[in-house]
């Protein structure tokens, strides 16, 4: 018969086991937290001294020129009367987008940025599609002093061809002196010829949308033609036409 000092141990041998199973383990030791790598200081003074006050001067000046560039083309394809309802109609979206943007303090800058970009691309396409109507299309009979379109078999064809760098292919052209048959041809953009010579003042080529060719009585003398789009002569797009 077992005795008294075994039974105890006996009873006491399975408290003893799930005390251990109760006690939970011991947590790993924290380990070090990882420290982010700090920005190269020379690639960034590089960014922000040199490469951001090159870029921002250029990228605002190029999307005002496009912005005062296609506003230009939408006032005058509109007229006088289209282009002061336009002006009033602008002033309105400019007032009523202030006033939302000021009633929506909370507006995320993204959605502020999208707004944006879709009004620049509507302003760009609109200016796009009213740049062939920013200059005037002549008649197919030109003027009545017999200098535009005179009767008669041309003597001489000269064929002007303007590119979208702005300027001809070249700046002195030299003609026989009577009938010449000028023809125009557009490398790339909207172009017009015109004679800078009052008695021309019926002749006006346009290219792409025609008339593209037509005949004028050039005397012996010089003459200048130049392209009539606004802010095009002064880039370059002027050139001489000697008759002789």
């Amino acid at each position: 018969m077992p005795d008294d000092d075994t039974l105890t141990a006996e009873a006491d041998a399975p408290a003893d086991e799930t005390s251990a199973e109760a006690t939970p383990p011991a947590a790993p030791p924290d380990e070090p937290l990882a420290l982010e790598a700090a920005p190269d200081p020379v690639k960034e003074a590089r960014w922000t001294r040199l490469i951001l006050p090159i870029l921002l001067p250029l990228g605002a000046a190029v999307t005002m020129a496009v912005f005062v560039l296609n506003l230009s083309r939408i006032f005058l394809a509109a007229g006088d009367t289209g282009a002061i309802v336009l002006g009033a109609a602008m002033i309105v979206a400019i007032l009523g987008g202030a006033t939302i943007l000021s009633a929506a303090p909370r507006m995320r800058t993204s959605s502020i940025v999208m707004v944006v970009a879709i009004g620049f691309f509507v302003l760009a396409s609109a200016g796009m599609v009213a740049a062939p109507r920013t200059v005037s299309h002549p008649s197919a009979t030109g003027g009545g002093n017999g200098f535009v379109n005179p009767k008669g078999a041309a003597v001489a064809t000269l064929q002007v061809q303007a590119f979208p760098a702005l300027h001809f292919q070249a700046t002195q052209f030299t003609v026989k002196a009577g009938i010449v048959d000028i023809q125009y041809v557009s490398e790339g953009g909207n172009h017009t010829l015109a004679f800078d010579d009052p008695r021309y003042a019926s002749f006006l080529l346009m290219a792409p949308g025609g008339p593209t060719s037509m005949k004028v009585l050039l005397k012996s003398g010089s003459y200048v033609v130049f392209c009539t789009v606004p802010g095009h002569r002064q880039a370059g797009m002027q050139a001489t036409i000697t008759a002789q």
